[in-house]
């Protein structure tokens, strides 16, 4: 049970630490909340989808990965703890209902 946990922390650490840079380099990668105090139940599910979106993706062709290395990325994803990335405090102040990594 320990190591679930530590396979957990590791992987939430791992994709806050990218999300973090990817935040420094693209700083209008989603505009600001209106309330970032304010607790909002769906942020985990919109930073899950925003995450997924971009890592899915070849970035070349913009294209979908084949679907077993969709089905490899999506099983590290499963083990972030996505309410606890919502919470932290480099990306609590963004809407990442709004996030886009490329603009129209």
């Amino acid at each position: 049970m320990e190591s679930l946990k530590s396979l957990r922390q590791s992987a939430t650490d791992w994709v806050a630490d990218w999300l973090s840079r990817l935040v420094e380099t693209f700083p209008n990668l989603a505009p600001p909340r209106t309330d970032p105090t304010a607790e909002d139940p769906a942020v985990p599910g919109y930073l899950y989808r925003f995450v997924h979106g971009i890592v899915t993706i070849n970035p070349d062709t913009r294209d979908a990965l084949p679907p077993i290395h969709i089905f490899l990325i999506e099983l590290a994803l499963d083990c972030v703890d996505w309410d606890a990335l919502a919470r932290d405090v480099r990306f609590r102040h963004l809407d990442w209902s709004e996030a886009r990594l490329t603009y129209p």
